[in-house]
């Protein structure tokens, strides 16, 4: 598959009522995914049982999604920086005042958040800040992950 050539279709087990508005969102915009955004998703989800990814089109840096293993998407990687995940209804507020925003295009439940923002200019506040991005991310991913589950 290139860049060029529109994901149809989503395997089987993907094609549930949940996963309607993102599929929507892939199939209209076909976003890609770039290398670091990716690796945060899966070290996000790395405690996470049975967590399953899939990716269109890894050789183009495809965007890439987490699900559960009955198919119900929670997670995506999108662009250079959007972390996105499902999240229930009582989280919303705590995730918008945690730094999530809503993804517009997609709508509620589905909160983006940027771990790279705001930039850090040296090596140690650089490394804190991933340090907490990360533990902030595993956090919103835990609750979109049990919010799939149910």
């Amino acid at each position: 598959m290139s860049l060029s050539e529109p994901v149809k279709e989503f395997e089987g087990e993907l094609d549930l009522p949940e996963n309607e508005q993102i599929i929507s969102f892939l199939k209209q915009y076909q976003p890609s995914a770039h290398t670091d955004i990716v690796r945060l998703l899966v070290e996000s989800a790395a405690d996470l049982k049975n967590t399953r990814f899939y990716c269109p089109d890894t050789d183009n840096h495809a965007y890439y999604l987490a699900h559960t293993p009955d198919g119900v998407i929670f997670a995506a990687a999108i662009g250079l920086s959007a972390l996105m995940y499902r999240l229930p209804k009582q989280s919303m507020s705590a995730a918008l005042v945690g730094g999530g925003e809503i993804f517009k295009d997609i709508g509620e439940p589905w909160v983006s958040f940027n771990p790279f923002w705001p930039e850090a200019d040296t090596e140690t506040e650089i490394k804190k800040k991933n340090r907490e991005a990360i533990s902030s991310m595993k956090h919103w991913c835990k609750l979109a992950w049990h919010y799939a589950l149910n």
